[in-house]
């Protein structure tokens, strides 16, 4: 299972630490305690299906994965979370509360064939 955690930015699977990225913007980077806070907090802890093919769009570039939650997860009436890469032009500033990574780990994610992501402190 991939897990990501919400006030380090640290992604692994099955334990082993892969990658560093971010979610939340401004104030809520990272920090747990702004989970409940729309377009600013980062994604909520819980149990996430990532969810294909990667999609390309134009607000959130290139290799694309959606997030789904789990029914127990509690997403404090937020949605639409993904895992995309992070801004050209201001980097650190493209999550309003979706996990940003790299494009070759959003790779090693969909390729590992592992579709569930665990969201913790």
């Amino acid at each position: 299972m991939w897990s990501f955690s919400q006030s380090t930015g640290s992604l692994a699977l099955d334990g082993v630490p892969i990658a560093s990225g971010y979610s939340g913007r401004g104030a809520g980077r990272n920090d747990p305690d702004m989970q409940h806070v729309p377009h600013q907090g980062p994604i909520p802890r819980g149990i996430w299906k990532i969810s294909g093919p990667p999609v390309d769009t134009p607000s959130h570039g290139p290799y694309v994965l959606h997030l789904f939650p789990s029914p127990a997860t509690e997403v404090f009436s937020r949605d639409g979370f993904l895992i995309h890469g992070d801004s050209l032009e201001h980097p650190g500033c493209a999550s309003q509360g979706c996990i940003i990574l790299p494009r070759n780990i959003r790779e090693q994610i969909w390729n590992s064939g592992d579709r569930i992501l665990q969201v913790i402190e």
